[in-house]
């Protein structure tokens, strides 16, 4: 479960980009939410999406490079 986290929020359009960083980790997380999201739900989503992502981590998980869905660039 994350500590201390910073966000940072950014007007995109209707949008808001939202990244959040673990204080302790330095792990980020980015993602969008409607413009009118209150400033707690926020808050909640993003400790959700860190918490996701430290747990994930510390499973040495890690998301696959081919496969269906992470096609990417290929060059």
């Amino acid at each position: 479960m994350p500590g201390e986290i910073f966000v940072e929020i950014q007007k995109v359009g209707n949008a808001l980009r939202v990244a959040a960083i673990d204080g302790a980790t330095a792990e980020e997380v980015v993602f969008q939410v409607p413009a009118r999201t209150p400033r707690a739900d926020i808050d909640t989503l993003a400790r959700a999406k860190l918490a996701w992502k430290l747990k994930r981590c510390a499973a040495n998980e890690k998301r696959p490079s081919k496969g269906p869905g992470r096609r990417g660039i290929e060059v």
